[in-house]
């Protein structure tokens, strides 16, 4: 009893320890990045100070190239390509972006992140011309729809829904019942039915008192739709 006693105190003395999710690691790196580079943004830096999101960029691609094809890896460079772009750091952005090879899973998030980058550059069509190219050598048929999908936004974005839509179906059907597939399925149904001039879709609910509300029944007056929704 007494050697037992004394193996449970050494046990509780020393815990064992495992190892930390590779993703979780990741998710905490970019919090404290995000929330050194407010502090920074926020502060009036020396002259010649580096931007903090050059140090968290060098310490993400290490996980990414410690972590090859993993998702931990995935995220920890589309976080640090995004944390370029969000600093304005376009040249250093452009040369990780162009050091990936196209079956890298980054591919699966970086279009994402290159829209956004896109519309902050004003350059949509840039982001168009290397998603394009993404979609058409890429292997894997999911990284194809996630390309085809942000090149449908952009293009509608640009106001161009002939060539959003054709993209959208595009991306559909390289990789069907994907994430991907579904959201550029939404994404059509708001061009041809949601866009302005659009006659409004038959809605037909029930206010919360349990009287029915159909939308046809208010034709001629003013109304407001509000659309949300939970996650």
């Amino acid at each position: 009893m007494k050697l037992l006693a004394f193996v449970l105190s050494a046990w509780a003395a020393f815990p064992f320890q495992t190892p930390q999710d590779p993703l979780a690691a990741v998710r905490q790196m970019v919090a404290d990045a995000r929330e050194e580079i407010e502090t920074f943004e926020k502060s009036t830096p020396a002259a010649g100070s580096q931007h903090p999101a050059i140090k968290w960029d060098g310490a993400l691609w290490a996980i990414h190239d410690r972590e090859p094809r993993t998702d931990a890896g995935a995220r920890a460079a589309v976080e640090a390509v995004r944390l370029l772009t969000q600093a304005d750091l376009w040249t250093r952005a452009d040369a990780r972006v162009d050091s990936l090879a196209l079956d890298d899973p980054a591919w699966e998030g970086l279009p994402w992140v290159l829209y956004e980058a896109g519309i902050k550059r004003k350059d949509l069509p840039a982001v168009i011309a290397k998603l394009s190219r993404v979609a058409q050598s890429a292997p894997k048929p999911t990284t194809k729809a996630a390309a085809l999908m942000i090149i449908g936004r952009a293009y509608r974005r640009q106001g161009d829904m002939s060539a959003a839509t054709r993209s959208l179906e595009a991306s559909r059907a390289a990789a069907p019942g994907s994430s991907y597939a579904e959201e550029s399925k939404g994404i059509i149904y708001e061009i041809e039915h949601l866009s302005p001039g659009k006659t409004a879709p038959a809605i037909a609910t029930t206010a919360r008192g349990g009287r029915p509300i159909r939308l046809a029944a208010l034709r001629g007056k003013p109304v407001v739709l509000v659309f949300w929704g939970t996650t």
